[in-house]
């Protein structure tokens, strides 16, 4: 904003004041005498002025100049003299600085920077919003998987309890018990692991969050409200593109800078053009005085003969300047022309990168829609063949091998149940990424888009 109003300041009038006094003592030769005469005079001025750029790239000033002459001079018919004038004069380009456009670019340059600022912060913004979610549901995983593995270790000692009853009846022999306490042992080391995961992602969700880590905050638990969940966006690849075109912060900031670009070309294509001025000026003007004759009067006498318009002048003119070879305005063009290449060249390259990021969010999701039933499908047929694992164990027809093979697999089959549908999520945040929704699924509206 700050830029925008310095642009526009350029417009602005200036006001100009200035009061004047001098007196001067003057020796004069006479050749009608040797000896030397002085003249003197006394001079009192007030003057105002209005000057101002307007935006077609011209340049008015109008001056009211008044003063009061006082001489000793014998010759003088009016002593002292009031004089007044007003006049206007304009210059108006007609081929280098003309046009509105032309002579407005910075206010133009500037509200575009406004806008890429604001897309900046934008992205910004998406950005560390997605951060959090991404923690946040790496939080969730965490906890999930914690309470995956402390199920299994409550199967792993429900097995070594119904071992060890076994043996005590004669069914197994005691060495069947160290395998069954080996994976117990085994399964309580992953809990404890799976509950430091737990305690890192939660300091490092606090952490994107800025949450204080005082001790009376880093000890507080973090308990998610929110379960992952699948919902499917029903959008087309092309309209998803379509709409990250439309509204990807770092891709409307690419087009404000082309923007920016294309003015100065224009106006750099300006500036090889000569200087063409239109000159004009017209003043109006009066005098008065003490002594003899038709001007006798005071200085309101003169600005009444001023304002009356019977004493005026006025002057109309061409300017033509042109620097011979022009070779500064030429090479700035060519420049700027290199630049605005250069620059498509980078959107273009942007704009593929989108297309490409798009295309293939949008195949991860419904990939890890497809990995989600497929991992619900396995994760009940594990439990389904560990229960008759199980069964044909407490007849003796198994081993506890086998049955904590089993085990094992359906904690497998449940872990990865588990990430299918967070990162169905993660994927399902990176499409809002792309398609630069975030804010809008969030109902979050920035203050600088409702002022812009």
């Amino acid at each position: 904003a700050g830029g925008i109003t310095k642009s526009e300041s350029e417009f602005d009038p200036t006001f100009g004041a200035e009061l004047s006094t001098d007196e001067k003592n003057k020796q004069l030769a006479s050749t009608a005498s040797s000896s030397r005469n002085t003249s003197k005079t006394d001079n009192l001025d007030f003057d105002l002025s209005l000057t101002q750029k307007l935006a077609t790239g011209a340049d008015y000033e109008l001056n009211f100049t008044n003063s009061r002459d006082e001489t000793n001079s014998t010759s003088a018919t009016l002593n002292p003299t009031y004089s007044s004038e007003l006049e206007l004069s304009l210059t108006q380009p007609i081929l280098k600085d003309y046009g509105v456009d032309l002579n407005r670019r910075n206010i133009y340059i500037a509200k575009n920077n406004v806008a890429i600022s604001d897309f900046e912060f934008k992205s910004k913004v998406i950005d560390v919003i997605s951060d959090v979610e991404n923690s946040y549901w790496d939080l969730v995983f965490s906890i999930d998987d914690l309470e995956v593995k402390k199920k299994s270790l409550e199967r792993a000692r429900h097995l070594a309890r119904s071992v060890q009853a076994q043996v005590a009846v004669g069914m197994m022999a005691p060495i069947e018990t160290l395998q069954a306490e080996s994976e117990v042992a085994s399964r309580e080391e992953l809990l404890l692991a799976a509950q430091e995961v737990v305690k890192d992602n939660e300091d490092n969700l606090k952490n994107i969050l800025n949450i204080n880590f005082k001790p009376t905050e880093s000890i507080r638990a973090i308990v998610p409200t929110e379960h992952p969940e699948v919902i499917v966006d029903k959008i087309t690849t092309d309209e998803a593109i379509k709409k990250a075109l439309s509204q990807r912060p770092d891709y409307l900031a690419k087009k404000r800078e082309l923007e920016n670009q294309d003015i100065l070309v224009k106006y750099r294509e300006n500036q090889i053009y000569p200087s063409v001025d239109l000159v004009r000026s017209l003043g109006l003007n009066g005098l008065s005085g003490e002594g003899t004759g038709k001007y006798q009067g005071d200085y309101g006498d003169s600005l009444s003969d001023t304002l009356s318009g019977d004493y005026y002048n006025w002057a109309v003119g061409i300017k033509l300047s042109y620097p011979l070879g022009n070779r500064s305005a030429k090479s700035q063009l060519t420049a700027s022309r290199l630049e605005k290449a250069q620059l498509l060249l980078s959107i273009k390259s942007l704009e593929k990168d989108i297309i490409t990021e798009t295309r293939q969010v949008i195949r991860q999701i419904k990939t890890d829609a497809k990995r989600l039933q497929a991992s619900e499908v396995a994760e009940k047929l594990a439990e389904e063949k560990l229960k008759a694992e199980e069964k044909k164990f407490k007849v003796g027809l198994s081993t506890n091998f086998n049955v904590l093979e089993l085990q094992e697999d359906l904690a497998e089959k449940q872990n990865n149940g588990l990430k299918a549908i967070i990162d169905f999520n993660k994927s399902t945040i990176r499409l809002r990424q792309a398609l630069a929704t975030t804010l809008e699924n969030h109902n979050i509206k920035l203050q600088e888009e409702e002022d812009f």
